[in-house]
Formats: structure tokens, sequence, C-alpha cells
């Protein structure tokens, strides 16, 4: 197969017989289609929207039924002795996961989403059989019925003629199929260099290209990697002035930190007012694992659910029949399209507290997570010797690790932690979790997506619409380097770079202001800028995210900078209020309105500071 760069998707499938279009007219968004084009032979990781009125699981199925007879050889393997599924096609609420070659993609996902691909490679063939002239006068649609000639082998270089020839002239699914021809053509050069003659067999494509099926899926996008937002910054925001005033305690607020994992050993989370060793940290739980438990393709085989009763056995301590009983609840809700069992599940996530696992044999942990609960909630102290405190010391914390170095940090794990939290909410008449922070970002894509309509942006939204405040970092892509005409390199800063989920309208996003001096410094100038890609406001305000202190796992202690470290002083913010003010507990949208209101403005310009710097004990007296 040929690879293709870029700009040569981007040209076939934004043309158009008025010109270069900005969006992408199909359901399948542009940057699937540039990761295939780049490496035809590897798999892409996938997230599938469902149609409103389809279930995910009925996808799940459909996948599954479509690729029980298809090879699996060209998914590379992992190299640590674990089994996993080929494709791990993982359902969650709304979406589907799946990693798929383009062949299993084209053959699977494609005329599911309403693309009648068939039609459109046979239209093409016919229009490969008119001699060049003939080519040039054409508007063409897909459809049935030609009398033309049609060309039985093409080569990519005629495609490539054909292309430069008439590809304003063709219909959008016209264009998707060239770009489908020329991804799976023979590469046009030879190891020498000179031309190649080799073509492929489209009557042969053609019998292998199944017809348009009932359209099932409404998008199709990347599964896209997550990132880490990476510093006397509690008095900058008056939070220890608030906590003297008012004499607040946070014991009765638990927050939960979306992110690489909290070294609960660290003794800036003991429990100072339990009078033991216990620590604040009360639940670890791994969502990197969540696809792998959850894959439909795995758990529809009986090996699969063998390993998961085993896993409950040792794991869970539950006799074999109990094991087996609880697998197969599992299995029958997801292939009944019912929202997963997240008792079982929440356990066989569950992980130690005081242990973070290394990427690599011999690395360090990741030390993200830990330096950002810190920034929330360090008491670390040895009687009344206090060497460090966060905005909110006594606060307690949920562990939920989605970054570990590994092909599983994807939009998909916080997708799932986001609902976890949903469902934790649903237990009890009282909130277990009353917030949320997202010290991580998504690069915001904006020809593949509505601003804020992401998948893990509606996820945001859904929690937010549950009760629980999520606050989000603005990311830290706000200086950029520009080349210019003639080749020259201009550092600038770039707008609307905000980063997923801080798009998501209700969450409280967070841009970078200096530690100690945000008036002399302003906005930091790796803070991502404002506004959204559709025009709102964003971020909502800034926070100390420069040279910020903080503890790193394994009895550490360093400074980070970066967005990353501003989002946790608001979450402590947020934490604050609903300490002190019970009637905002399960309003976040009354507490992000407080904090926005309330914040010290800047003056700088709208885009960079938001409302300006979050003002703890402003916000106390508001309220």
């Amino acid at each position: 197969m040929a690879t293709l760069p870029f700009s040569v998707v981007d040209d076939i499938l934004l043309s158009g017989r008025a010109g270069r279009r900005s969006l992408n007219e199909t359901s399948i968004q542009l940057d699937v289609w540039r990761a295939y084009a780049a490496s035809p032979n590897a798999p892409v990781d996938l997230l599938l929207t469902p149609m409103d009125s389809i279930e995910a699981s009925t996808i799940a199925k459909h996948l599954v039924a479509a690729l029980a007879d298809r090879s699996t050889e060209a998914y590379p393997r992992e190299d640590d002795g674990r089994w996993r599924p080929a494709r791990r096609i993982a359902p969650l609420e709304g979406i589907v996961a799946v990693r798929l070659t383009f062949i299993d993609f084209l053959i699977t996902v494609v005329p599911s989403t309403g693309l009648d691909i068939h039609q459109a490679v046979r239209t093409l063939k016919d229009i490969l059989g008119l001699p060049p002239l003939a080519q040039s006068e054409l508007d063409v649609v897909p459809g049935p019925g030609s009398r033309i000639s049609p060309a039985r082998r093409v080569t990519f270089a005629r495609l490539e003629d054909l292309k430069n020839r008439i590809l304003g002239r063709l219909a959008p699914d016209l264009r998707t199929a060239l770009l489908v021809l020329l991804i799976l053509a023979p590469e046009p050069t030879t190891a020498s260099g000179t031309r190649s003659r080799a073509a492929m067999d489209l009557d042969k494509l053609l019998d292998d290209l199944p017809r348009r099926a009932e359209p099932l899926i409404y998008r199709v996008s990347r599964n896209r990697h997550v990132h880490p937002m990476m510093a006397s910054s509690v008095n900058t925001i008056k939070a220890d002035a608030a906590r003297r005033v008012f004499d607040i305690s946070c014991r009765g607020v638990t927050w939960a930190v979306i992110d690489s994992g909290i070294d609960g050993a660290h003794p800036a989370f003991i429990d100072h007012a339990a009078g033991d060793l216990s620590i604040r940290v009360k639940k670890a739980y791994d969502f990197a694992e969540l696809r792998l438990l959850v894959a439909y393709d795995a758990m529809a085989l009986p090996q699969q659910r063998d390993y998961l009763a085993g896993m409950m056995m040792t794991k869970l301590g539950l006799r074999e029949a109990e094991a087996r009983s609880a697998v197969q609840r599992l299995w029958e809700a997801a292939d009944n399209g019912r929202p997963y069992d997240w008792e079982i599940l929440s356990q066989l996530l569950q992980t130690r507290p005081d242990r973070l696992p290394t990427p690599r044999q011999g690395d360090r942990p990741i030390g993200h997570g830990t330096h950002v609960a810190g920034v929330l909630a360090a008491d670390w102290r040895n009687g009344d010797d206090v060497f460090f405190q966060g905005v909110c010391p006594d606060i307690m914390l949920y562990d939920l690790r989605v970054i570990a170095e590994t092909i599983e940090d994807t939009e998909f794990a916080v997708i799932g932690a986001l609902e976890f939290v949903r469902w934790l909410n649903t237990r009890n008449r009282y909130m277990t979790i009353h917030g949320v922070n997202l010290s991580i970002g998504l690069v915001h894509d904006k020809a593949n997506y509505a601003c804020g309509r992401t998948p893990v942006c509606l996820a945001c939204e859904a929690t937010v619409d549950s009760g629980v405040v999520v606050v989000a970092a603005a990311g830290n892509w706000g200086a950029q380097k520009f080349v210019l005409d003639g080749g020259a390199v201009y550092d600038g800063y770039a707008d609307a770079s905000i980063a997923d989920p801080g798009n998501a309208e209700s969450v409280i996003t967070v841009g970078s202001t200096h530690r100690d001096r945000p008036h002399e410094y302003g906005v930091s100038f790796f803070s991502s800028r404002g506004p959204t890609g559709d025009g709102r406001s964003k971020p909502d305000v800034v926070a100390p995210g420069e040279r910020i202190d903080g503890p790193l796992p394994d009895l550490g202690y360093g400074r980070l900078d970066g967005t990353s470290m501003s989002a946790p002083h608001v979450s402590g913010a947020a934490a604050l209020l609903m300490a002190r003010n019970a009637e905002l507990v399960g309003k976040p949208r009354d507490v992000k309105a407080v904090i926005v209101e309330t914040a010290t403005d800047l003056k700088r310009e709208r885009h960079f500071q938001g409302a300006g710097l979050v003002d703890v004990l402003r916000a106390l007296q508001t309220r």
C-alpha cells in the first residue's frame, strides 16, 4: 500500500466544485484518514460515536461479527507476556473504542457510516475507463447503470492523474473512494527509485468491499492520547488567608484526581487528624486497565471469561461460583447494551493507593499526579513543623489513574473514569466525589471536531450535569513557532489553543500565571489562549502555574510548571467554597459562577486571562 502526506489527504477530502472547503463532508474525521494514509499497514486506535438511536453495544457486536473470520496477524502484540485482544473493541456510554487496520476499517466501519464505498469505487472504475478528454468534462456522482467500459486494473500513477484532472468535479463519496484507492494502490516507486508498473485489481477489490450497510455510526475519530499539562502559590490565590479567616475544614469534601496516580505513601498525604498513619488518598483505581477488562471481542471468548473469573478469585477472594456469576453479569450487560456493572469493575480496577507502578523496569514512577494532588491537598509536616501545604490540606482524595506511558493512555480511559465518578455518586443519598481535577490535555483539532463536542468534552458535561465540579487545565500550547514566507521562524502566541477537555463549556478552565507576582508578569507565556474554536471565552480564570513547589514520588519534592499546576489551585478554591457553603454542593455551575465573578482582573487580554486571578478569600466573602 502507498503512503500519502497530509497535504494530499486534505486536498482530496476538502476539494469541491466551488473550491476548497474548510470542513470534511463525511462522518470520518480528517485525522483518521491522515493516520491511515501515513501508515496504511499499522492499526489506528479509533472512537466510534453511535447514531442517536443506536446503542454502543450494537456497534461492538456488529464489529465482532464482521471481523470474526479475519486474520489478526497485522496487529502488533505487546511483549510483556500478557494476552490482549488484537482489536480491543470496548463500548462505553455513547462511544466504542477499537483499533483497526485500514483493510478492516474499510470493510467494517466505513459502510456503517452510511457511505456506499462499494458503489463509489465501482463508479470510479467506470470513470477510469474513459479517455482523458471525456474525463475532464465530467461532473459525476456515484450511481448504478453506467454504460462506460470500465478499467479492470489501475496503477498509482493512473489514479494520481485522475486526481489532478477532475478532483474538483467529484462528489464527496467519490473523492473519499479515490483516497481509498490511492492508499490501497501499490507504492508508486520501486526500491531503486524508478516508477512502479504494479497495478491493483479493481474487480478483486470490489469483491471484498461490502455494500452499504444500515447506518450505525455517526462519527469516527481518533482515540486521542492524553498529555500531562506540566509550580509560595497558595498565598497568591489567598487560600491561606481564607482558611485562617473562615476556619474551614475540607475533611467532608472529596476530590478525584484523574492523572498519572498519587503516591499515597508520601508523608504529604497523611491524615493527621485521624491520629494514626492512615492516608487521605481513600482509594485508587487504574483506568489504564479498563479497556482490557471490558473489551467486547475478548469477553466473547470463553478463555477471557475464565481469565476474569480467575482474577476475581485471586484479587477479590470470591469463590469460583461467585466469580463466574459476576463475569456472566458483565458479559450479559455488554451483550445487551446495559451500563457496565461498575460494582464488579471497580473492584477489578482498584489498586493500592500507597504504591505507584513504574512505566518500565528500573524507571521512577511518573510524578505528575502526585505533584498535582500535592498542590491541592498536601499536608507535609512533623508535628507543628510544616514543610509544605496545599490549598486544602485536609481534603480527601480519590486517585483515578489514566496515564502510564502505554498505548492505553487515551481519551477512552478518561471517559471511563468520568463515567465511574457519575456511577459512584448514585450509590448513596450523599455525594461521594464532589469534584474532579483534570490536569491533562488532548490536542483539539478544529478541522475534526465541533469545539466542546468531542467525546471527552461531552463526558465532562455529563459529569457536571450530575452535580460534580470539573476543573481542567487550559493547556500549554499558548507559545508557538510560526514559519513565515521565506523560511524565517517567528516565536509568537497561538490564539484558540485551549486543550480538551478545557473546551467544554461547563468545566472551569484554568490558565497559568506567575506563582507570586501575577500582576507584574501576567499570563504565563506557555498558557493556552482562547477563545474557543466556536467563539466562547476561555480560559475562565488563571492561577499560579510557574515554578510550583510540590511533593514527588518516593519522598520527593520539586518544582513543575504548567497549567497542570494551575488547575489544582482552582480545585482547592471550589472545595473550600463547598466546605463553607453546603448549599453549593451538587451545584457546580454556581460554584463556577462565584469563582469567575470574584476573580481579580490582571488587566490582561480577556482571552489570555479569562476573568483573572482566582481569589479564594473574596469568593468566600461573597457567599
